[in-house]
């Protein structure tokens, strides 16, 4: 049973908190829950990254310090052109954009 007898509903006001009588079938928590309960307490969560999870971090990493551009394949293709060695191959354009569209599909 909860006395609440003089409990005060305005904020910041000095409370008496009412009784609660201890009864015989109220448990306690043993110490192995108190540690269990603990390190969530304590604010020690952590986090475990799978091996694939890790792999695409280090790929994004890798990813994000490559320049947008390569400007040594850029040079070379205009290289080739200004020589007339450039080459359009229209079969393997349209092979690779079938496999862009089935990987977005």
């Amino acid at each position: 049973m909860i006395d609440t007898n003089n409990i005060s509903s305005s904020a910041g006001s000095n409370r008496s908190r009412g009784t609660v009588p201890v009864n015989s079938n109220t448990t306690t928590p043993t110490p192995v829950a108190a540690e269990a309960e603990a390190p969530a307490a304590r604010g020690k969560d952590s986090v475990v990254l799978s091996q694939g999870a890790q792999n695409l971090t280090r790929l994004q990493t890798k990813i994000a310090s490559l320049p947008d551009v390569n400007m040594s394949r850029v040079m070379a293709i205009k290289q080739a052109i200004a020589e007339g060695r450039f080459e359009i191959n229209a079969d393997r354009i349209a092979e690779n954009m079938l496999n862009q569209d089935e990987l977005l599909g």
